[in-house]
């Protein structure tokens, strides 16, 4: 357990009559896998300690819940014309949900009219909300222990919650103390919000709405802020725009992606015409035994130049079984006006091709349009989870072709075992560039998002508002 003291305050501890200070206790929160902190009041003398659950905590913690009281939209002493009543705001009481360690306030404002009667202006989490008191047709709070009566309906006593005051000030009809609770049930019915207050004394019940702050700019002639609001609310709306705009980018790239993914073109005839130059030759190297072959596909027509496509490679066990073994792929794909300029005789003999392959690495200019290597394994064993068995006997990837013409796929092997060269099937697709769509759809989410939150939270004014 931690404490953290601070200044002294000049309150007492109503059980020794020392002094209360701000003070705390941390202990670890296993939901949240992190310490937390709690503010507590206490006492010097005899180490009392006074939550958020009792007046005392409030009185020392007053300030520290008060500290933005004066960035409200409302001022004591303004007055105003509001729905064709003539209103003064004459008092105001801060309050803080008792359940909550860090600061959860709200404002409530009391105005009275030219004739006398009451009023109330809510300020909470950037809204505003217009109260008269009420009084309902029927209401019952003690003949159910679990339920309040209501106009004929059942409001759950499990819905309340305890408000701390503190802060009061101005010209109230009643002389409230810092940290006094009051037990509130907040609850709409027909479209109207409804706040049943209860204290030691009494209870008030009050119906109102929710209001615009440009509402009470009009009506109490705030001319400080009206310039400012409109401009934030001019602001607010160019993102809301830009949000639907950049959701309708979203919506079509998202759209393309998905049609894209299952629109391709398959190039034909790759594997129609093979030259097997080595079939399972042995070699034996510091890593032990291996078999290579190499083996020629094509030529075939790739038909459209400066496109995306995308080749794989799987081992197709309807051939040879691939069991508990391992093979290297190392593929190129080969123009054939471009190996015919290397090789400069027929290439069609085998010889002249295997000599060309076994040099190719050494070659001054690469023959080759495009090179991809990867593994096909598969693999078993045993652990703290007892025997598992993973294989992998396929991939692929994707480039983009800059010239049509005739092509050959040359494919040399290694594997650990003897294996059909046929085994492993090649397939190439010309597909659509869905990987840029996603990448599109990525942007535009990250822009819908972010102009969807301006749209919200953009603000020029000094205190919290969420007008549209």
């Amino acid at each position: 357990m931690g404490e953290n003291r601070e200044e002294l305050q000049a309150l007492k501890c109503p059980s020794c009559g020392g002094d209360l200070v701000k003070s705390s206790y941390t202990y670890y929160d296993d939901d949240e896998e992190e310490n937390v902190t709690v503010p507590l009041a206490r006492c010097v003398q005899c180490n009392s300690e006074y939550d958020q659950h009792t007046q005392e905590y409030y009185q020392v913690f007053a300030d520290d819940l008060t500290y933005d009281k004066d960035t409200t939209l409302f001022k004591l002493g303004i007055k105003g014309n509001f729905k064709g009543v003539e209103y003064e705001i004459i008092g105001r009481l801060r309050y803080q949900d008792e359940d909550e360690y860090e600061k959860a306030t709200w404002d409530e404002w009391v105005a009275i009219s030219g004739e006398g009667t009451f009023h109330y202006f809510v300020e909470e989490e950037g809204r505003i909300y217009s109260y008269t008191e009420y009084i309902p047709n029927t209401i019952d709070m003690e003949s159910s222990s679990g339920y309040i009566e209501f106009d004929g309906r059942k409001i759950s006593k499990s819905e309340g919650y305890y408000a701390r005051i503190v802060l009061a000030e101005g010209e109230l009809s009643w002389k409230p103390e810092i940290g006094e609770a009051i037990l509130c049930y907040d609850f709409k019915n027909s479209g109207n919000h409804y706040t049943i207050e209860q204290s030691e004394d009494e209870v008030s019940i009050t119906r109102g709405e929710r209001i615009t702050h440009g509402e009470i700019i009009e009506a109490f002639d705030l001319e400080g802020y009206r310039e400012i609001y409109n401009k934030t609310i001019k602001k607010r709306g160019e993102f809301a725009w830009k949000s639907r705009l950049y959701l309708l980018g979203l919506c079509i790239s998202l759209a393309v992606s998905l049609y894209s993914c299952f629109s391709s073109t398959p190039v034909r005839g790759i594997m129609n015409t093979k030259q097997v130059l080595t079939n399972n030759a042995f070699l034996q190297d510091a890593e032990g035994k291996m078999y290579t072959s190499q083996v020629l596909y094509g030529p075939f027509e790739i038909d459209k130049g400066n496109a995306l496509y995308d080749i794989g490679f799987r081992v197709d066990e309807s051939v040879q079984n691939f069991n508990l073994e391992w093979q290297s792929v190392r593929m190129m794909l080969i123009s054939e006006k471009r190996l015919q300029d290397t090789v400069k005789s027929d290439i069609n003999n085998p010889a002249v091709l295997k000599d060309l392959f076994e040099e190719i690495d050494a070659l001054p200019d690469p023959v080759e349009s495009y090179v991809i290597t990867g593994d096909f394994w598969d693999e078993d064993g045993r652990d703290s989870d007892g025997y598992w068995h993973e294989a992998d006997i396929s991939f692929s990837s994707d480039f983009v072709l800059d010239e049509a013409g005739k092509y050959f796929v040359y494919l040399e092997l290694y594997n650990n075992r003897v294996r059909k060269p046929e085994s492993v099937v090649v397939k190439i697709y010309r597909v659509k560039g869905y990987r840029y769509y996603i990448i599109a759809f990525i942007i535009f989410f990250i822009l819908w998002g972010i102009s969807r939150i301006r749209s919200k939270s953009y603000n020029e004014l000094p205190f919290e508002m969420s007008d549209k």
